[in-house]
């Protein structure tokens, strides 16, 4: 009984793992609205996810990124004082999500927005989501449309 316990148990982590990304919500908005993101982390290997880093796409402007009890936000901005990307480091343990909230000024344009992220664990192994749409990493993406 208890290794078709373990069999179930890898098998339902199987499953996770391979529907598991780094997302942000909502998938759709308006071209030019002040819009309120969440980005939505999951740990879906064996060891606690430690850090994500998020590159923002260059036609967004993010002017706020809310704090999250137990995690580090350290911004990176451009010249003109725009958040370009972030480093978030805390603990997640597996099979845990969290979500971290953002407001960001959208372009004016119809189209999509893509954001590359990084998610580091523990064991200092990395999942680059930072792929197309259909790929085994997909970054995740928002679509601007009136």
């Amino acid at each position: 009984m208890s290794r078709l316990i373990r069999l179930t148990a890898i098998f339902a982590t199987m499953v996770v793992t391979a529907f598991a990304h780094v997302t942000v919500q909502p998938k759709q908005s308006m071209p030019g609205a002040t819009q309120r993101y969440a980005l939505r982390v999951p740990t879906e290997k064996f060891v606690p996810t430690v850090r994500v880093e998020v590159e923002f796409p260059s036609n967004l402007n993010v002017t706020a990124f809310e704090l999250k009890t137990g995690w580090k936000i350290e911004q990176k901005r451009d010249g003109s004082g725009r958040i370009t990307r972030v480093t978030l480091t805390g603990s997640l343990a597996p099979a845990e999500t969290t979500q971290f909230y953002f407001t960001a000024r959208n372009p004016v344009n119809e189209g999509p927005l893509v954001f590359k992220a990084v998610q580091i664990y523990e064991d200092g192994t990395k999942s680059e989501w930072t792929g197309g749409e259909g790929s085994k990493t997909p970054a995740p993406v928002v679509e601007l449309k009136k």
